[in-house]
């Protein structure tokens, strides 16, 4: 009797743990899948312009005038000042006959207008900048592959069809990056065209002198109706209360600057405005390097002789390509950045111009609009999935856990200014 109760009782209890057991089976989730795509910020190419400041050691002199130099030759139009005129910075002293310069601007502008309709065609063309009529066509021909595929391993597809599908997919990968290419190489011509522009447009300034100083008009020595050469000293101006500054720079720099050109001197902590006043044209035998000399506005306190620091824009580019210095990246001598294409990380090899700590000018590889990866991960590579990181924020309500990205460390091998020493410029 005892001994049948105990059977009972064990079967019971087996009942039960093998209940227990089959319902935790039932309870298990299944774990998730690893969720590869990197968290990333981006940042949107721009179009604009980037100069970088500077630093010259320059010597302080009492000449305190300053001549302005004719730097076009010319048929003097018209002379608007007189010896002992009172003049201001920047006031309007004569104009060359401008007639071919205005020409050449025209032209110029005619091929900024020719790149830019040829660049609208091809954007008419593809549907817009992301290729959309293209992207589709690729959608469909990977979707037509995969079906192909799927209908071989059925047997309703021969190996013949699938080959054929997969070469049509490859056809419309080759379009994408074909119109894609297209669209660079359009681009490009706009960029290049406006630097024609700008060219022309700073020939024509040439043509019209101003007065880079406040001052008295010591000398006028040019006429009109009568021709005048370029290096001609035009006009002589003078102001007892101003100084001249004397510092030297490279054949880079030269082509960049500008008579009335802003510059900045220091010295024991106080701060004195000027602007450029003359430019050599010809290299100093001792310094090797082309003289330049500018004015200074209140510096009666500076004893002749004196080296003092002076700032001032050496290097400038308009109409260029920006992107966060942040988002390139170097490996090899290559320069490159990340672009962001339907929810993958592309490498896109680049060519950099000017650059500053913040920003570099990009010459070649995108355009306006590309979106740029800001931000640094191990995981970043080519073909890697990506998810912005505001899109994840906005989703949570919170920052996201983080996935090991991060602000990307500075890639640049320069900084934004560069400082000339002894007749030396070191350049970015």
């Amino acid at each position: 009797m005892e001994h049948n109760l105990m059977n009972r009782t064990i079967s019971a209890l087996l009942c039960c743990a093998l209940t227990l057991a089959l319902a935790g089976c039932r309870e298990q989730v299944e774990e998730p899948l690893l969720d590869t795509a990197v968290t990333v910020e981006t940042a949107a190419a721009q179009t604009g312009d980037l100069s970088t400041q500077s630093t010259y050691i320059g010597t302080i002199s009492a000449e305190g005038t300053a001549s302005v130099v004719a730097l076009v030759s010319g048929n003097v139009e018209q002379v608007a000042v007189s010896v002992g005129d009172a003049v201001s910075a920047g006031d309007f002293l004569c104009r060359i006959d401008d007639e071919s310069a205005r020409l050449s601007l025209q032209n110029a502008q005619a091929a900024v207008n020719s790149a830019q309709e040829s660049y609208n065609s091809a954007l008419a063309n593809y549907g817009g900048a992301n290729l959309p009529v293209l992207q589709e066509q690729l959608r469909l021909a990977q979707d037509n592959y995969d079906d192909t595929q799927a209908l071989m391993e059925i047997g309703a597809a021969s190996q013949a069809e699938v080959d054929q599908a997969y070469q049509a997919l490859l056809s419309a990968q080759a379009g994408l990056d074909a119109a894609r290419a297209s669209l660079n190489s359009a681009q490009a011509g706009i960029q290049s065209a406006q630097v024609g522009v700008e060219s022309a447009q700073y020939q024509l300034s040439l043509y019209n002198l101003t007065s880079p100083i406040s001052g008295v008009v010591e000398a006028v020595n040019v006429t009109e109706n009568n021709f005048t050469a370029s290096g001609t000293a035009a006009f002589v101006i003078s102001n007892g209360s101003n100084k001249t500054v004397t510092f030297y720079v490279t054949d880079s720099v030269r082509q960049t600057l500008t008579p009335g050109q802003a510059v900045t001197v220091n010295y024991n902590g106080q701060t004195y405005e000027g602007a450029v006043t003359e430019i050599g044209g010809v290299v100093d035998a001792q310094v090797g390097q082309f003289q330049v000399k500018a004015v200074i506005d209140g510096a009666q306190d500076l004893p002749d002789g004196l080296s003092v620091e002076l700032t001032t824009t050496a290097h400038r580019t308009a109409g260029a390509v920006l992107v966060p210095s942040d988002a390139m990246f170097f490996e090899d001598g290559v320069a490159y950045v990340y672009v962001v294409q339907d929810g993958k990380a592309v490498r896109t090899d680049v060519t950099i111009g000017l650059y500053t700590a913040d920003q570099i000018a990009v010459t070649a590889g995108l355009t306006p609009g590309n979106e740029v990866i800001t931000t640094w991960s191990s995981s970043l590579r080519d073909g890697v999935d990506v998810r912005l990181a505001s899109e994840t924020e906005a989703s949570s309500g919170q920052a996201p856990a983080g996935d090991g990205s991060s602000s990307a460390p500075a890639q640049n091998s320069g900084a934004a200014s560069s400082t000339e020493t002894a007749g030396t410029e070191a350049e970015g």
